[in-house]
C-alpha cells in the first residue's frame, strides 16, 4: 500500500504525491489518499490511480460541491468522484462513523467507536 500523502501537504511532499500515486498504480501496488483538509482540486487524472480516496464530509463536499447532510447525500457525491474514475471512497463522518462506497456499488458503513469521556469530530 502505497499512501499519496495528505493532500494539504505543501512543498515537495504535494508534488511528490502524484508521482507516487503513478508510480505505485504503475506496478499494481494499491494506493491511499488521504484529502486532509486540501483546498484545490484533486485532478481528474489522479482519480483513476487512487485505490482509495478518504474525505472527511467537509472535504467531500468541498471535492464535488454536493451536499454531504445525509447518508444519501454522502453515497451521491462519492459516486460522483467515481464517476470522474475514483475507485473506493472512505468518508469519515464523525460521530456518525465512516462509510466506504466500493468501486462496484457496495456500500459498507462503520458506527463510531465510543469514546469513553471524550467525543468523535473526524
Amino acid at each position: 500500500l502505497a499512501r499519496a500523502g495528505r493532500c494539504g501537504q505543501r512543498g515537495a511532499a504535494a508534488e511528490g504525491g502524484p508521482r507516487v500515486a503513478e508510480a505505485a498504480a504503475a506496478v499494481g501496488v494499491p494506493v491511499f489518499q488521504d484529502v486532509g483538509g486540501e483546498e484545490r482540486p484533486i485532478s481528474d487524472e489522479l482519480l483513476p490511480k487512487l485505490t482509495f480516496l478518504a474525505p472527511n464530509l467537509p472535504e467531500l463536499q468541498r471535492l464535488t460541491g454536493m451536499p454531504s447532510g445525509s447518508e444519501e447525500e454522502v453515497v451521491a457525491a462519492a459516486r460522483s468522484l467515481q464517476d470522474k474514475g475514483a475507485n473506493h471512497i472512505l468518508v469519515t463522518r464523525g460521530a456518525a462513523g465512516a462509510l466506504m462506497l466500493e468501486k462496484g456499488g457496495r456500500i459498507l458503513k462503520q458506527p463510531a467507536c465510543e469514546v469513553p469521556g471524550g467525543k468523535v469530530v473526524d
